[in-house]
């Protein structure tokens, strides 16, 4: 009999589910708003209910459940620390309520974190032993698998590739620190470059396309593809800052395999040529070897992540 699991991928707009087999196969799923305001106790109600609500669906129970979380997450204690996008999650533990409601083992993991599993076992990463994963969206993030096993450090909080420090007269990260990978290429970050070249009248392109609205990094990228120069030098500029970040990191780690997810990508060869060039020319020896792979699993990297930390917990807990 195939082994299912649950698993859920909680945003600050919505939540998602799916029951997922060991092939990586969704075979049931489910997404709601996530509740606006709600407290602890309500979201963890809605997080029971949407999860019961895809295992219903199973032919046996499943072996186990794992919540992704965008935050910074001690998966050991069962706890999120912090999830700035989902503020009821402070110092929360989310497992031993939920494995109450549900009657199986429940995992949580960083969203980013179990990506970079997901992509080592269903995705672009498959059959690598030894992985570093980001993602380039409204953030960044990442994922470190070793050794086959997602590493997650002391205290659970390892990959937080976004805060690596690339410039320290840089602009200020969330964090609070100046500089970071994350407020230099982030989606956020590009949102912020384009704000700049409109204060400084440089871009009558980008000022056409937005009026006088807050332009995002999206508007950024199409400027430059409708022939702006100044703005395609912005995207070109921070991909190679993402090279240089992720080529310090590929030195460090020797991975076979670099795998990359998120909505920056849309960008294209525009942001991934630079990148690449960047970050293959600080690589050396073995290093230099790398393998760079876009993710091969779309809109479902977090579920999917999800559904590896599920199955890699089930197998601990079986050897």
């Amino acid at each position: 009999m195939e082994r299912t699991v649950i698993a859920s991928d909680i945003g600050g707009t919505h939540m998602r589910a799916a029951l997922v087999d060991d092939q990586g196969r969704i075979t049931a799923r489910r997404e709601v708003d996530t509740p606006a305001g709600a407290g602890a106790e309500q979201m963890l109600g809605e997080i029971a209910a949407l999860l019961r609500s895809v295992g219903s669906f199973a032919q046996e129970p499943p072996v186990g459940a794992c919540v992704a979380v965008p935050g910074l997450v001690n998966g050991d204690a069962g706890m999120v620390a912090v999830a700035p996008n989902v503020p009821a999650f402070r110092n929360l533990v989310l497992t031993t309520p939920l494995e109450a409601a549900l009657g199986i083992p429940v995992a949580i993991e960083n969203d980013a974190s179990a990506a970079a599993l997901g992509e080592s076992r269903f995705g672009a990463g498959r059959g690598c032993r030894h992985l570093l994963h980001a993602t380039v969206g409204t953030g960044v993030g990442g994922g470190l698998v070793i050794d086959g096993r997602l590493y997650r450090g002391a205290k659970g909080f390892a990959g937080e590739i976004g805060h690596i420090v690339i410039d320290p007269g840089g602009p200020r990260c969330n964090c609070g620190s100046r500089g970071c990978l994350e407020a230099m290429v982030s989606g956020v970050a590009f949102a912020g470059r384009a704000r700049r070249l409109l204060a400084k009248g440089q871009s009558p392109v980008l000022r056409e396309l937005v009026g006088y609205r807050d332009p995002t990094g999206a508007d950024l990228f199409h400027a430059a593809k409708a022939g702006d120069q100044t703005c395609e030098a912005e995207i070109r500029h921070g991909g190679h800052l993402l090279g240089l970040g992720l080529g310090s990191l590929v030195n460090v780690l020797n991975p076979e395999a670099v795998t990359l997810s998120g909505g920056m990508l849309v960008m294209g060869e525009m942001f991934l040529a630079p990148m690449r060039e960047a970050l293959f020319s600080i690589a050396y020896g073995p290093a230099s070897g790398t393998s760079l792979r876009l993710s091969a699993l779309g809109d479902d990297a977090g579920l999917l992540g999800a559904a590896a930390v599920a199955f890699e917990r089930h197998e601990t807990r079986e050897r």
